[in-house]
């Protein structure tokens, strides 16, 4: 295996162990696992933040605005 390979998978290890912990927020675990991948040269920058131009993120985004005011609405 290569570094980044080991890296790769070094992250994702910390990842899945800090979700199935369950003391850190979902979303901020995510975003800490892709500064980590981002700080130790897996993935570029310029592609590292390239999948929130999507229109998926905004329409997901939106759902959980909505879900969470049905929610909170009662």
């Amino acid at each position: 295996m290569t570094t980044p390979q080991i890296l790769s998978f070094a992250v994702i290890f910390v990842m899945m162990a800090a979700l199935v912990w369950g003391r850190y927020r979902y979303d901020l675990v995510a975003t800490a696992a892709l500064l980590l991948a981002l700080a130790v040269g897996i993935v570029p920058f310029d592609e590292a933040f390239s999948g929130f131009s999507d229109d998926i993120v905004i329409i997901v985004g939106s759902a959980l605005l909505v879900s969470a005011g049905i929610a909170r609405s009662g």
